[in-house]
């Protein structure tokens, strides 16, 4: 319904204040609402001239104050909206490090999605390429790390020494 002019709320409610019956039903059919409004209408009217007619200078800095807390709420929705800047590398980086640290690719996208917007969180399928990437890249630094340390390790991980040195194999268990 659109707005109503205030000349109409006016004459809803001079209709109302008339006493004359089926004036405020005549008023709603003119005015194009319901007799509903046309009541509130005059209620409303007669609640803000019970305390007389407001000061013009209140009006006008009530209005400036107005202004100024639309344009704050605007800056603080814009900062809001720009808060978080991250980019491609370094959600790579949060996914790669979280699967590193057993957090699951579907957990990490849902943390994803709890900073950013969902049409900036990274798919299922990037996440898992993203990762595959990084062991690939890992596995590459590891083949010449661990001969160069092999002499230095003192003790095996726990299940090496219960299987008698030999990792367990299983589906769970993939190497690095």
């Amino acid at each position: 319904m659109p707005a109503l002019s205030l000349f109409n709320w006016f004459a809803n409610a001079a209709a109302v204040l008339s006493g004359r019956r089926g004036a405020p039903t005549e008023r709603a059919k003119e005015a194009g609402c319901s007799r509903q409004t046309v009541y509130n209408h005059s209620n409303r009217l007669q609640a803000v001239c019970a305390d007389g007619i407001p000061d013009p200078d209140c009006l006008q800095r009530l209005e400036t104050e107005n202004a100024a807390l639309r344009l704050e709420i605007e800056r603080l929705h814009a900062e809001a909206r720009t808060a978080v800047q991250v980019g491609e590398e370094q959600l790579r980086r949060f996914v790669v490090t979280a699967e590193a640290t057993g957090i699951s690719l579907r957990q990490s996208k849902e943390l994803l999605g709890t900073l950013l917007p969902k049409d900036r969180v990274p798919g299922h399928a990037t996440l898992g390429r993203w990762t595959a990437a990084a062991g690939q890249q890992a596995g590459t630094v590891l083949e010449v790390l661990d001969p160069a340390v092999a002499e230095m390790t003192k003790s095996l991980a726990v299940d090496e020494v219960f299987f008698g040195g030999f990792p367990r194999s299983s589906a769970s268990s993939r190497r690095a």
